[in-house]
């Protein structure tokens, strides 16, 4: 049988199903995809678009998409005129002009083939005129028309867009998967990894599921910042739990940023934190989202009282809602603090 999108890592039910149905001709004019961020989605959807493509798709004994045709490579160079991306720049939300635009364009017939494929990110972020503006294309689209509809939140569109495109969720991939392909792909990745394992570590725990998270956290500008943050977060745990007296917990609390957004961040991670302590109360073997050192992580849920981390999260999440209020910020770090009877 013909390999199916071999460049996708993971996924392997989704890449199965997507070839084939490329394979076949009878992929949906329409599709969402649904993953956290870094999961693969902008992959899975550009291999499935260079398999719609593809020059080859016919021959039984190639894999498909080849990545060799002039259809594929042109879509490995960025190069290729029937496959749009849609994105939001730097706005906040992604707007009507983006949808008119692509309302006007789906009736330019393509130019290197018999299919256009639009790929629009962050769809779960248009807004309700752009949503509804673009229903009106996703009814009746042209024939040759493809959409892939990438989100993280299929929830948040519309659900006259969700009855009219079926939505696949990325699998999350293990830290093995992607610890593999990251030095395999990247020198910068098997030099950590080699000089500095437990930083290295580190950064798998922070990518969360994500190759794109990870092969991003390897250019350092992008890395520090997270790291720093994911150290204060442990420092702040760690001293939470040993009670260290009221002045070090303050100053702890009030090295955290003073802008909302940033310390929203902060604030996550410190409830991931808080919830891998929890769950290693009822099992060693729990997965752990926010620690990469295990042993480190076990000892410390050894020395606080599974009620005591309950009300420690409770606080971290009352100053996340309190945050996005717009409390006053020391106040509000000061209220998780007495909350969680910190001081």
């Amino acid at each position: 049988m013909k390999q199916a999108l071999t460049a996708i890592i993971g996924n392997e039910a989704l890449r199965t199903r997507f070839g084939e149905d490329a394979r076949l001709g009878r992929f949906p004019h329409a599709c969402i995809l649904e993953g956290a961020k870094g999961t693969g989605k902008q992959t899975i959807a550009k291999m499935t678009a260079a398999a719609l493509v593809c020059e080859r798709k016919n021959d039984a004994d190639t894999p498909i998409p080849c990545l060799t045709c002039r259809n594929c490579r042109k879509i490995l160079e960025g190069k290729f005129p029937d496959l749009i991306v849609i994105n939001r720049e730097d706005k906040a939300t992604l707007g009507i002009d983006a949808i008119r635009f692509l309302k006007e364009d789906v009736h330019i017939v393509p130019n290197d083939s018999d299919a256009k494929i639009y790929v629009i990110e962050d769809a779960d972020l248009m807004t309700p005129q752009a949503q509804n503006a673009f229903l009106l294309t996703l009814e009746e689209p042209p024939s040759y028309v493809h959409f892939f509809l990438l989100c993280e939140h299929a929830e948040l569109l519309l659900e006259t867009i969700r009855s009219r495109a079926p939505i696949f969720r990325t699998e999350p991939l293990s830290s093995e998967q992607i610890d593999n392909y990251l030095c395999e792909k990247d020198s910068r990745a098997a030099e950590m990894k080699r000089l500095s394992p437990s930083e290295y570590a580190d950064l798998l725990s922070a990518s969360g599921a994500g190759i794109g998270q990870a092969l991003s956290y390897l250019e350092p500008k992008v890395w520090a910042p997270i790291r720093a943050r994911r150290a204060l977060v442990r420092e702040l745990i760690t001293a939470a739990i040993d009670r260290e007296g009221a002045k070090n917990i303050l100053t702890l609390l009030f090295k955290l940023p003073q802008k909302r957004d940033p310390l929203e961040d902060y604030l996550l991670s410190a409830a991931d934190a808080v919830r891998d302590l929890m769950l290693l109360k009822k099992s060693d073997l729990s997965p752990l989202s926010f620690y990469s050192n295990r042993a480190e992580a076990s000892e410390l849920s050894d020395r606080a009282s599974l009620l005591f981390l309950d009300q420690l999260l409770r606080a971290i999440l009352q100053a996340i809602e309190d945050n996005h209020k717009n409390a006053n910020i020391r106040l509000c770090l000061l209220h998780l603090a007495t909350s969680a009877e910190l001081i």
